[in-house]
């Protein structure tokens, strides 16, 4: 059912809404609360981090939306910030709302207890005051409501027109302008865009970003050409997902902000962008362009043929320091880059240079700094804060171009000694391409909290204070400065007096994250000396770096599905090598599972060949679905095998439904390990091999299948569906599917039976293993390994500490007597 979380500036209040709802609700809902800032004399506030906690938490207890209902000011703000910082998995579940906190809450609580849909729930928690003001006042007026139409504008069905209206919260700004654009950009039709009067390409992210489309803004697309109707529809599509975010309420104002005040002599006040305190010396940072002249020139194709190639070769730094951010910070903080490649794709920038060097006969880097130079000025014109913010990515990604072109790499460098950067802005390619060792800390005199550079300094973890106002001008390198990513307080030439009290502050801070980094890290043994191995589920590469910094010891479900979705054709065997090597080696050598493509008919990839079934969940699934694609299952399992020869990888099946079909699974695979072979290509011995256990027909049989295969997983999501007969898809019948039910504990308990027996590992990676609750319960009933959502493994491994194999036994027998998922769940409550 539909998880919540309530954000509030204060802690008090949002703690007493939570506890109004759980009243109601019996402990139904997940939900967390995300209140107040750890200030004890200024509590007010709102942090990014407790939120993306909060719904982390609840993302660990639900596979279903998650609801996120704030307070107004920084609360929309944190609450949009957070999102940056979570997987997009659990990204794409949240819907941020609206509705008033309190009635908003109540009203979300009661009808996602009753297993209604998000829409429901979002409509229930939106009208929540309604019956309030009936009662004090008639309402004036009716919520204008999206009307979409569709119609064809001639009779040969080759032009298409599709009217919206725009509900992204922060408007087509960059990043579903972006998305617009790419997907704009995949069909041959002219796509135009129209706003008011004007009408632009939507194949253009700047020319889409600088209509300035604004929420509740109503837009019309007009598509014309052969691949109209397939064009409208996937615009449709990208409408109906908000074009590509979550429904983000902000509050615009609050992302460039200016503060110049200055508390006293030597100190600075400006916003609080990354927590953390630096003591350390003054680095002062000063990007500055490449100087341009402007000279006549004779050959005009060589210039612009000088100017495809600079724009090529950015691109391709771009996407390097795209990479390479992922790899460091995920793949939302390395979103951006992904813009600045779109804006210098942009045929309008390029082309309007090539104007110019056409008309003019003039060189290539003075056309291509005009060009720039007047789109960041379109920018910053652009009533709307955050878009006015993208100037500084235009000069960033254009600015890249330029230093191609003349040679210069007049990009400054950080500094090559521990120091605090201070600078009038910073670009996210200046923060990506720091090294984070010699930055203790980060002061800008312009941006706000959820400015790429802010976000980078939280992901990196470095004190940043950003809005303070001019001050760079008058700083010289090598003075002290002291930062409290706090209070956002900047202190010049402190004294010894408050240096040394920063330092200490600074240690202190410094030894606590080391704490925390240490306990996650430590290995999860129960109290009687028995250790569990406590690992992630991942869904991509870049993922297992925040696994291993979460303290997993291991990652027990790489979902490979997802590097097959959102693509127009599948990965091939180097793709997919590459990608699963990247993984391992974030390990660090611990074993990484991954499994094989799990797709079917409720899972569709576009560009597969895949049936419409009746009924999905009992059709062509998993390895059946592989089976019946030989080609692309063995391009997968070459691409393993092959990992598999210098990783610490193992293989795991899918929706094995018994013996018969295992022994088929397992002769492919030897038939691809022989071709492999025999092709010279180095494998290794043996690929440690195992399977799911998620239907029923596998638990009956799982003496036998012990004895084929290296170890079990079980899936209890997918086990509880099928032992239940309830479609974890189904509100209706979401209360029956209860993963805790005692009828799939002895499910659990058969499996575990007959992996000891055999002598090989059992291991969980549904959703009732990141329970921390529930550990005590799993343990008891003979699992050995349990895999989770990454921010889930602290608070198990300990449970796992806290527990003692003997009582677990107990409460394990005691599940099994129950009657009821609900009599277990009290059980494990005591």
């Amino acid at each position: 059912m539909v998880g919540l979380v309530v954000v509030s500036h204060s802690r008090k209040l949002a703690e007493g809404v939570l506890e109004l709802a759980e009243q109601m609700t019996r402990g139904a809902v997940a939900m967390e609360a995300a209140g107040g800032i750890d200030d004890e004399e200024n509590p007010i506030g709102t942090d990014p981090m407790s939120v993306m906690t909060a719904i982390e938490s609840v993302g660990s207890r639900t596979e279903d939306p998650i609801l996120v209902i704030m307070d107004l000011g920084s609360a929309l703000m944190s609450a949009e910030a957070a999102l940056d910082f979570i997987s997009d998995d659990l990204k794409a579940r949240v819907r941020l709302c609206s509705a008033p906190v309190v009635e908003g809450t109540l009203a979300a609580a009661v009808l996602a207890a009753g297993g209604s849909s998000i829409d429901d729930v979002i409509s229930e928690a939106v009208s929540a005051l309604d019956a309030k003001i009936a009662q004090l006042a008639p309402l004036t007026g009716e919520e204008v409501r999206p009307q979409n139409s569709v119609q064809d504008t001639d009779d040969s069905g080759e032009s298409l027109e599709l009217e919206l209206i725009i509900r992204n919260k922060l408007g087509l700004h960059a990043r579903p302008a972006a998305n617009l654009a790419s997907a704009a950009g995949k069909f041959k039709s002219i796509i135009m865009i129209s706003k008011g009067d004007k009408t632009v390409s939507a194949k253009s992210f700047n020319q889409v970003a600088l209509l300035a489309v604004k929420n509740s803004d109503t837009v019309k697309f007009t598509v014309s050409g052969a691949d109209a109707e397939e064009a409208v529809t996937a615009l449709q599509k990208l409408y109906d997902d908000n074009f590509g975010e979550r429904d983000e309420d902000v509050d615009n104002s609050s992302h460039d902000v200016v503060v110049t005040q200055s508390l006293e002599d030597g100190v600075l006040a400006g916003i609080p962008a990354s927590e953390g305190y630096a003591v350390g010396k003054v680095f002062v940072y000063r990007t500055v362009l490449p100087e341009v002249e402007r000279f006549e020139i004779s050959e005009t194709g060589q210039e612009i043929a000088k100017l495809d190639q600079a724009i090529s070769s950015a691109v391709v730094e771009i996407s390097e320091l795209e990479e390479q951010t992922e790899k460091k910070s995920g793949k939302g903080e390395a979103a951006i880059f992904g813009v600045h490649k779109l804006m210098l794709e942009d045929n309008e920038m390029r082309d309007k240079a090539v104007e110019l060097i056409t008309s003019e006969h003039i060189n290539s880097e003075y056309a291509w700094f005009q060009v720039m130079d007047s789109m960041a000025a379109s920018y910053r014109e652009l009533d709307d804060a955050l878009m006015q913010a993208r100037a500084s990515d235009i000069i960033d990604a254009g600015g890249r171009v330029l230093r191609i072109m003349t040679g210069d790499g007049g990009a400054a460098q950080g500094p090559d000694e521990p120091s605090i950067i201070f600078a009038h802005e910073l670009a996210p390619s200046d923060v990506a391409g720091f090294n984070p060792e010699m930055v203790l800390g980060i002061v800008t005199e312009i941006g706000g909290t959820t400015s790429h550079a802010a976000i980078l300094s939280r992901s990196f973890g470095i004190p940043a204070v950003i809005g303070t106002g001019s001050v760079v001008d008058g700083l010289s390198d090598g003075g002290v400065a002291v930062v409290d990513g706090f209070s956002g307080k900047v202190y010049l030439e402190p004294d010894s007096a408050l240096q040394n009290d920063f330092t200490e502050k600074m240690n202190k801070w410094l030894d606590e994250r080391a704490e925390i980094k240490a306990r996650s890290e430590a290995p999860a043994i129960t109290s009687d000396g028995v250790p569990i191995a406590v690992m992630a589920n991942i869904a991509k590469q870049a993922d297992a770096v925040a696994a291993l910094e979460y303290g997993a010891e291991g990652v027990g479900l790489f979902r490979t599905e997802f590097l097959f979705q959102d693509r127009d054709s599948a990965p091939d065997e180097e793709e997919q090598f590459k990608a699963y090597c990247e993984a391992a080696q974030a390990m660090q050598g611990n074993p990484i599972i991954i499994r094989t493509l799990d797709i079917g008919g409720d899972k569709p990839v576009k560009y597969l060949d895949m049936p419409v079934e009746d009924n999905p969940f009992l059709g062509e699934r998993g390895v059946r679905f592989c089976m019946a694609r030989p080609e692309l299952f063995k391009t997968q399992l070459r691409a393993l095998i092959r990992a598999a020869a210098e990783h610490n990888i193992w293989i795991m099946y899918p929706m094995i439904s018994g013996v018969a079909e295992l022994a088929e699974v397992k002769s492919f695979q030897a038939e691809v390990h022989s071709e492999l072979k025999s092709e010279g290509v180095v494998v290794p011995e043996t690929v440690k091999t195992g399977i799911m256990i998620e239907v029923p027909s596998a638990v009956a049989e799982a003496d036998k299948l012990s004895s084929i295969c290296d170890f079990f997983s079980i899936g209890t999501n997918d086990l509880t569906q099928y032992v239940m007969a309830a479609d974890r898809g189904n509100s209706s019948v979401s209360k029956i599917g209860d993963s805790l039910n005692p009828a799939v504990l002895k499910m659990i308990k058969m499996t575990c039976a007959a992996a000891e027996k055999a002598g090989i590992e059992v291991g969980m990676c549904g959703e009732l293993a990141g329970n921390s609750l529930a550990t005590p319960l799993l343990l008891g009933l003979g699992l050995n390994e349990l895999s989770m959502s990454a921010p889930a493994v602290p608070a198990v491994k300990e449970a796992v500490r806290k527990a003692a194999l003997a009582d677990c036994r107990l409460i394990a027998e005691k599940a099994l007597s129950a009657e009821s998922g609900d009599e277990v769940r009290e059980l494990l409550e005591k």
